[in-house]
């Protein structure tokens, strides 16, 4: 993976910091200044989080990373509290944009491309397949996942804080977190040992999918023996003498039933009658739906003369009640009401229409009316009623005649028709035999396309095996190999040690890396003592931080080694000599530091380097490397800090450049 930085940008509430990251960049200076926050703002662009210090928390906006991926010009942007991350590229003359989640997602934001996470997208720009790794490699719900950009960028930045405490998760009593690393450092190294058991597996599968294939050609070639299938053309010959037969016996049919004479003068009669009834029935129905369909006219109009007549009923008592009334006052808005003349409504002033007794007499004509025309509707509904239940009883009538005369039918003309059509019937049964004859021959007759197709995929599986075996024979060299590289990382991880002057370690020793958990143990001494050096026991933090730091200067040494860009080339080294103090210790760090730039210039000239550290230790007079340096110190203007205008009391108290900076 071609990836390269190029600056860091910091936005605060008061400014915007930009910080250079050339080939190798070396930022030092006391605690609180903000130096190991460069490390930390790097890894958060790239999808990492923290908890940032107190000067952060107070003004830090936002951190933007310029880098290049596959020469490709990319800007990662995210938010102090965002968990998402806005990236720009360069794609041709046209900017792309996206904002992507920085760890976890759910749906793809490029679509069709597989890209869900900033991880995904760095390995889309970087034109590389993610790696894929085993999970819960023989157990029934076994996977392939893919490791993510997060895993193989813990082998590039080494924390302050993980320094002499983590070693590469690879010491983790969290079994699903230490296979990651695990998975992430075979992918790295090129380690191929499953590879070889998944060709195994797939060897041997195909092998008994063959010799199945072929046991059961063997088998059906037997049985097509027995059945006559061996000589195709004679098999072809019984087909159509059946298809000929099955021809014949149709015709004769066929003729046996258009000899069939006209049905009897009885049989005639009793067809008609059926008829007759069946139309009589239907006539029934009809009349019966529509008695239902004036029945329900007739029951409305009642029921609008009932309601009528109560209407009128009331509106005569409200008449006779409210006209011998004598209103003083309006009964709507109880004003007064003003005098009026003899003659006119006291209420609204229009003459009088007092019921008097010709018009209680018209109220008596009227209800008595309603009420005859409430009687004639109750009658003919009464006869409409009754005519229904009539025709009821002849449909009933009707029905049962017409399946009596239909049953009737029925069995002279099976008496008649069995006479005539036995013979017919006899043809017909031949024919549905030889049908099933011949369906049965034209099944047989597909089984040698069968065979064929059946020796053919055996010859095909023959082939893919051979090809098998030749991936099989190389993965087994490739794994050798691959076990080479891991010799490789333990030959160079010694070769760090001595260099760096680590305490104990000498050049003759040698390093144990079981490949199921690339953890190294170093025992000491040539007889091979049982006195063994790990990172466990390696002592004071600052052993385990140059412990920790030679083991990633070997990997990326292997990986340059191999001309194989599956780690980054990047290592953010945060505090080295961690617990190393130059005063009791200065040949252990003078020796490390040698180290580092030695590689830098020679073996490791295409990695990054990005150093942070309490003190500059500057390069040797003897190696010729161009190094660019950054003094960050509290309250000096020539060296300003990370957060130049911060003056705070943000450090007191605090021991660490970690922990809280006055101002980082």
């Amino acid at each position: 993976m071609r990836l390269a930085l190029k600056k860091l940008h910091l936005s605060l509430h008061k400014s915007i910091e930009r910080i250079d990251l050339p080939g190798v960049v070396y930022f030092f200076g006391p605690i609180g200044s903000g130096k190991s926050s460069i490390g930390r703002l790097i890894d958060f662009c790239l999808g990492g989080s923290y908890a940032w210090t107190p000067a952060l928390q107070a003004e830090m906006v936002s951190a933007a990373l310029e880098m290049s991926v596959n020469d490709v010009p990319v800007t990662l942007h995210r938010d102090r509290d965002s968990n998402q991350v806005m990236a720009a590229w360069q794609e041709g003359d046209e900017t792309l944009q996206v904002l992507i989640p920085a760890r976890t997602g759910t749906n793809e934001v490029l679509p069709n491309l597989g890209v869900v996470v900033l991880s995904d997208l760095i390995f889309y720009l970087a034109k590389e397949e993610p790696p894929y790794v085993r999970r819960r490699k023989g157990a029934p719900d076994e996977r392939l996942e893919r490791l993510s950009f997060r895993d193989l960028f813990r082998f590039c930045y080494l924390d302050q804080e993980g320094m002499d405490n983590v070693f590469f998760r690879l010491d983790s009593d969290n079994y699903p977190i230490r296979a990651k690393s695990v998975d992430a450092l075979r992918y790295v190294l090129g380690y191929r040992t499953e590879q070889v058991a998944e060709l195994e597996s797939r060897l041997q599968e195909v092998r008994e999918q063959r010799l199945g294939l072929l046991s059961g050609a063997q088998a059906l070639a037997k049985a097509l023996i027995d059945v006559g299938l061996d000589d195709i053309n004679a098999y072809d010959a019984k087909i159509e003498s059946i298809k000929a037969e099955i021809d014949r016996a149709r015709e004769a049919a066929q003729v046996a039933r258009l000899q069939r004479a006209p049905a009897p003068h009885a049989a005639e009669e009793l067809r008609d009658h059926a008829r007759r009834l069946a139309q009589e029935q239907i006539a029934l129905e009809q009349a019966s739906s529509d008695i239902d369909i004036r029945i329900g006219e007739l029951e409305r109009h009642a029921n609008e003369l009932q309601m009528l007549s109560v209407r009128f009923q009331r509106t005569a008592s409200a008449r006779m009640v409210l006209g011998g009334v004598d209103f003083s006052s309006c009964p709507r808005c109880t004003q007064t009401l003003p005098a009026r003349e003899a003659g006119l409504c006291m209420v609204c002033g229009q003459p009088e229409h007092i019921t008097d007794a010709a018009g209680a007499l018209g109220e008596s004509v009227v209800n008595e009316d309603l009420r005859a025309r409430q009687a004639e509707l109750k009658e003919t509904l009464a006869r409409m009623r009754a005519q229904k239940r009539a025709i009821q009883r002849r449909a009933v009538e009707i029905a049962t005649a017409r399946n009596a005369a239909d049953r009737s039918l029925e069995v002279r003309l099976k008496e008649y028709d069995s006479a005539f059509l036995s013979q017919a019937l006899q043809h017909e049964r031949a024919v549905a035999t030889l049908e099933q004859r011949l369906d049965a021959m034209l099944k047989y007759r597909k089984l040698p396309d069968v065979l064929q197709e059946q020796q053919a995929q055996a010859e095909a599986l023959k082939i893919d095996e051979a090809e098998l075996r030749a991936k099989l024979e190389t993965a087994k060299k490739s794994a050798f190999n691959d076990r080479k590289n891991v010799d490789l990382l333990g030959e160079l991880f010694l070769d760090c040690l001595v260099r760096a002057k680590f305490p104990d370690v000498r050049a003759n020793y040698r390093v144990e890396i079981d490949p199921a958990t690339f953890y190294p143990r170093i025992p000491l001494g040539v007889n091979e003592a049982l006195v063994v050096l790990s990172f466990d026991n390696a002592g004071s933090g600052g052993m385990k931080a140059l412990f920790k730091t030679c083991y990633a200067l070997a990997l990326h040494r292997v990986c340059a080694r191999a001309g194989d860009a599956r780690l980054p080339p990047i290592l953010v080294i945060d505090t080295p000599t961690k617990n190393v103090s130059s005063v009791e210790n200065p040949e252990v760090i003078a020796a490390f530091f040698r180290l580092v730039y030695e590689l830098a210039v020679g073996e490791l000239v295409e990695t990054q380097f990005v150093i942070i550290d309490n003190e500059f230790n500057a390069v040797p007079d003897d190696i010729d490397l161009p190094i660019s340096s950054r003094h960050l110190v509290n309250g000096d203007p020539n060296n300003p800090p990370l957060i130049p205008y911060l003056v705070g009391d943000f450090s007191e108290g605090q021991a660490s450049d970690d922990a809280a900076p006055t101002a980082p």
